[in-house]
């Protein structure tokens, strides 16, 4: 099957499409539930690779999971994209052959059905799950609502002399804040659109969401309550989303990457959150520069630190995320991919993503309302009109209409987004660390074979993948196993050892002298060598295996 990038698949489509796909290509895609949501929705997760060459839990695996937080839909289908790009290259891609022979990709497209359903149903939007929190009831105050019926939750201007908007001289859309010193003008109070609950016709409270879960700050990395993290729950992982989530990767300890896809922004992610740079260590931090480089070079998105560039607060940190998680507990090196810049679309470079949010200059305003008119024809922005609100009497009604504007892109341009992200995604699968072996046999006497096994880390990544997991002993060393036929015994040598864990070519980055003139070598880290004398007749198997690099089977006789 094709995908249709014109749409956003709700849960019934989404799920179609995996069993399509896994459907045609039976070989190579198995589909699968790791759980199921609040509302009982299952959580789908797609394994990917060449069946025939051995189990997917023999092989590194790259991991890509999406849709997070309820309205960021792209993630979804970005999933999708990667997914339908692996089966329909495998045979014809050399590049995608390789990878699915010796690899395996696990892909979690959709990771808050509840969410995600509300979202693309409703006019509503919501930051995670269905489920109320902190309070299982509304709260007083403004709740948003489409006031009038058009299927969206704009914004609502209320002319009022002591407003602190007005209109921009420059285009009447756009609403901007009153000067310090402005007088005589008209001006307004802006709201979002809804009504107020337990309204008294004077007050005017702004209600805290209903749903106020925030899936990300669920994991159990340096997770805080909610006086000091709103959103995080009741405790770590108390939501079935993210505790499955946090599961499915614990079963799967052949992970070495992840990328998690989010919205909006067009930016790169890594931790930390919640600490600086130099708590990192030094070959991590390099290798996390260098993929946040490529991935640079491959989608256009700077590569940034959370807690440097991304804060939403000088002086708090995120905590919970769990791209934090992976990377401290988990061990693997994690980006958080913010997809889709409406703001770069429009020409505007941003350089601080957090403070645009919160505060965009006028002209970068003016550029994006610009765009929506050269490119969406106008659609993405509704005029301010004259409405009835039940409560407050005559207000205007308009403002962008965010979801597929600002939040995810365009239909038109959803597909070349997931393109460059699945490049990305393809790039980083391919540091994995491989195990190669070779098995020598020589015959010392009449009856008596000696056995030299050499086993090579070939990929980019060392065995133990993060210099973090190494420390914490996250994963375990490569080992070694010997297995004899029956009637033949070991003269000398172990049956099973363990062969510590083997550099990758990521060694280098932690060098710091690059210039090959002064550039004194690196140790042989890479490979190990192990042998064996075996009195008797019969074939030796000797099968070498690590977490995330794979096993190798190999037979002398």
């Amino acid at each position: 099957m094709k995908l249709n990038y014109a749409e956003y698949l709700r849960y019934d489509g989404l799920t179609e499409a995996l069993r399509a796909l896994a459907a045609e290509h039976p070989d190579l895609c198995s589909v699968s539930s790791v759980g199921q949501s609040y509302e009982g929705r299952e959580i789908w997760l797609a394994e990917i690779t060449n069946k025939a060459t051995g189990p997917a839990a023999e092989k590194p695996a790259f991991w890509v999971d999406g849709n997070t937080h309820a309205g960021e839909v792209t993630g979804s289908m970005a999933a999708l994209h990667l997914i339908e790009t692996l089966l329909g290259g495998y045979g014809g891609d050399a590049g995608i052959t390789d990878l699915l022979d010796r690899q395996v990709f696990y892909v979690l497209p959709r990771l808050s059905p509840d969410g995600a359903e509300r979202y693309l149903t409703t006019p509503h939007t919501l930051r995670a799950t269905v489920r109320p929190w902190p309070e299982p009831e509304e709260q007083p105050g403004l709740h948003p609502e489409d006031v009038n019926g058009d299927g969206n939750i704009l914004q609502m201007r209320v002319e009022d002399k002591n407003g602190e908007w007005r209109v921009s001289d420059h285009d009447g859309r756009l609403m901007v804040p009153r000067g310090p010193d402005e007088h005589g003008g008209t001006y307004y109070r802006v709201y979002r659109e809804g009504v107020f609950k337990d309204y008294d016709g004077f007050e005017r409270r702004i209600a805290r969401p209903l749903y106020g879960l925030d899936m990300n700050r669920q994991y159990p990395y340096h997770w805080q309550e909610e006086a000091d993290q709103p959103g995080a729950g009741p405790y770590p992982l108390s939501e079935p989303e993210a505790r499955a989530h946090v599961e499915a990767l614990l079963g799967r300890k052949n992970v070495f990457g992840i990328h998690t896809y989010h919205t909006f922004c067009g930016a790169i992610l890594r931790p930390y959150s919640n600490r600086e740079d130099t708590e990192m260590a030094e070959h991590d931090l390099a290798v996390y520069r260098a993929l946040g480089d490529r991935g640079t070079d491959i989608t256009g998105y700077p590569n940034i630190s959370v807690y440097h560039d991304f804060r939403y607060h000088p002086k708090k940190s995120i905590t919970g995320a769990f791209d934090d998680w992976a990377y401290d507990y988990y061990g693997v090196f994690a980006f958080t991919i913010e997809f889709w810049s409406a703001a770069k679309s429009a020409g505007v470079e941003v350089e601080d993503f957090i403070e645009f949010f919160r505060n965009p200059p006028e002209e970068a305003q003016l550029k994006m309302l610009a765009w929506n008119d050269r490119e969406l024809e106008g659609e993405g922005f509704a005029p301010w009109k004259p409405v009835r609100h039940p409560q407050l009497g005559r207000v205007e009604v308009g403002g962008w209409k965010t979801k597929f504007t600002i939040q995810n892109p365009p239909p038109k341009f959803l597909e070349a987004e997931c393109e460059k992200l699945t490049r990305f995604a393809l790039s980083q699968a391919r540091t994995a660390p491989r195990l190669e072996a070779t098995l020598k046999t020589e015959e010392v006497s009449p009856g008596v074979r000696r056995l030299e096994l050499v086993v090579e880390n070939t990929g980019f990544l060392p065995t133990n993948v993060t210099q973090a997991a190494a420390d914490k002993k996250l994963v375990k060393p490569v080992e070694v196993e010997l297995r004899l036929p029956e009637g033949a015994e070991l003269v000398s040598g172990r049956e099973k050892q363990e062969l510590g864990h083997l550099a990758g070519r990521s060694s280098l980055l932690g060098n710091r002298w690059k210039d090959p003139t002064f550039f004194d070598g690196l140790p042989s880290d890479y490979a190990r060598r192990r042998a064996w004398v075996v009195r008797g007749p019969g074939p030796v198997t000797v099968e070498v295996r690590s977490e995330k690099a794979g096993v190798v089977r190999l037979e002398s006789r």
